[in-house]
């Protein structure tokens, strides 16, 4: 379903700075009702066992050094 924002209403959100926009989405965010989203069956699925694997510590987590370092190296 489309927003009706009209163009100014995206122009003024676009003046703002980075962390206030982020902020905004933020507030957005919030404002939505924890139980208000829907999820089809497959995504409950996909979560559920991507919560698996986090606490069961399958996966493996890198920092965002890890991964600059890593990377670099690569380049190289």
């Amino acid at each position: 379903m489309p927003l009706n924002l009209n163009i100014m209403d995206i122009k003024e959100i676009l003046k703002m700075s980075a962390s206030r926009r982020i902020l905004l989405a933020q507030e957005i965010w919030d404002s939505v009702p924890e139980n208000s989203i829907e999820l089809s069956d497959p995504i409950k699925k996909e979560l559920d066992n991507r919560l698996i694997s986090h606490e069961s510590k399958v996966i493996k987590y890198y920092t965002m050094e890890e991964i600059k370092k890593k990377l670099a190296e690569e380049k190289s």
